[in-house]
């Protein structure tokens, strides 16, 4: 299968990065140096450019300190064609531009990027909104429709409090109607979506090597056939409280290990393994669902010390027909390294072996 290319990446007063274009070949880049070099914020700039999208709370926070202003553009290959995706960010606004054409986030490639992160542990051992953002941001993607019906849901809950804040109990058949209709769509379509999601998180959980068996289910605060009812049913909670209290906005992606909640029961390592699973079938569902698979992008593999989580991030990397691989150390095998420091990113040399190293002699660590 073919797959999205990031042919260069350019930067300007982005965090800690000096101006720059990187440019990027097939296969695996490897990037390392010390923490604070600025490898994770190439990697979040790649993932800007590639998706336009950031969970970072405010935008200036990206911008570099002393500047109104950051840039970043990506030019790529994607479904045959080349294109230049920018994004240029200010105080609470973000502009994007496809090949010098202004757009919205929908309209770029949906199905272009993947990011792992150690941070994804928190999608096991974090809370509800974490689990529940991570779903609905990867449906989104999956599905222009989707992202459009929870956009108005969301703001139909938004203007559905204020109401209930004012105690305008006379409105709500007008909010309660629309919310129903918003509501089941995206009830129905998170469960036909869960049924893959599932499936691929389970098959990545078992080649991780995990002997317990990971499951993936909703934890729902109604459901489509009774969603009405129990809107009425909670009104005068709704009405005490100034907020909506029933509905999708409510849910949770629940995962259970071995049959026991993970966010309770599951150690450090199998949080991680469960993390890492989810993230390998959002690579595989994406890759279904626009024919390519999106570039890799891989946040910091030397923090794993588990050798198979390791071992399986970077067969990953090397499975893709592009990725990017951040670490303290050198990612092994790959077609171009970066030595990262202060910000900027330099060519190194590739590893060469000599006849002494494949001597019978040779004291190799692990050997």
């Amino acid at each position: 299968m073919q797959g999205v290319h990031l042919e260069s990446l350019s930067t300007l007063n982005y965090r800690n990065l000096a101006p720059c274009t990187l440019s990027f070949p097939a296969g695996v880049t490897g990037v390392f140096g010390e923490n604070g070099a600025g490898k994770t914020n190439l990697l979040e700039a790649a993932y800007l450019a590639l998706t336009g999208l950031s969970d970072v709370t405010r935008l200036e926070q990206l911008v570099q300190s002393g500047e109104g202003e950051a840039y970043v553009r990506a030019d790529l290959e994607s479904g045959g064609s080349l294109s230049i995706q920018e994004v240029g960010l200010g105080r609470g606004r973000r502009q994007l531009k496809v090949d010098g054409v202004r757009v919205r986030t929908g309209d770029l490639p949906r199905g272009s990027a993947v990011w792992i992160r150690p941070e994804d542990s928190d999608l096991v051992f974090g809370s509800p909104s974490g689990r529940r953002s991570f779903l609905d941001a990867l449906l989104s993607r999956l599905s222009a429709r989707y992202a459009q019906q929870l956009a108005r849901y969301d703001r139909t809950v938004s203007q559905r409090n204020a109401a209930l804040r004012s105690g305008e109990e006379w409105a709500m058949h007008v909010w309660d109607d629309a919310l129903v209709k918003l509501g089941t769509d995206i009830m129905l379509f998170r469960r036909r979506a869960l049924t893959r999601l599932s499936e691929l998180a389970m098959e990545a959980n078992t080649a991780l090597g995990s002997r317990k068996a990971l499951a993936l289910s909703l934890t729902e605060s109604t459901t489509p056939e009774t969603y009405a009812e129990d809107l009425k049913g909670r009104r005068a909670e709704e009405l005490a409280r100034g907020s909506t209290v029933t509905g999708p906005h409510r849910d949770d992606l629940a995962l259970t290990l071995g049959g026991f909640p993970a966010s309770e029961y599951a150690s450090r390592g199998e949080g991680r393994t469960i993390a890492l699973a989810l993230r390998r079938a959002e690579l595989e569902l994406l890759s279904e669902r626009f024919g390519e698979k999106p570039v890799l992008l891989i946040d910091d593999f030397s923090a794993e010390l588990d050798p198979a989580r390791r071992a399986f991030l970077l067969d990953l990397a090397a499975s893709v027909p592009q990725a990017i691989v951040t670490g303290t150390e050198r990612a092994p095998g790959a077609a171009l390294t970066l030595r990262a420091h202060a910000g900027r990113f330099t060519p190194e040399p590739q590893e060469t072996r000599t006849p002494e190293d494949l001597s019978p002699d040779s004291q190799e660590v692990g050997a």
